[in-house]
């Protein structure tokens, strides 16, 4: 029987390693905190209401969505904050 010996890991190659694992579950939990979908959805509104103030021509109409918006840019900064904070 014979059992072959990896050769020892040099340091980088363990740096490197550690550093894609690192990496890996950073994104991982980029795209799945519970924060992170919270500013998207409030993102995708925001989006939502721009779209409608860049077609709308009733000045009332104007004024509320202009508001909405308002709203959602204060509404991202505050409430995915308190929401998910540590």
């Amino acid at each position: 029987m014979t059992t072959s010996k990896l050769p020892p890991m040099k340091s980088n190659q363990i740096l490197i390693i550690t550093s894609i694992i690192i990496l890996m579950i950073g994104g991982f939990y980029y795209t799945m905190s519970p924060y992170q979908n919270c500013i998207r959805a409030i993102d995708k509104r925001i989006e939502d209401v721009r779209n409608q103030l860049a077609t709308e021509t009733d000045v009332t109409k104007r004024d509320e969505l202009e508001l909405e918006n308002k709203n959602l840019i204060s509404q991202k900064k505050s409430e995915c904050s308190d929401q998910f904070s540590w």
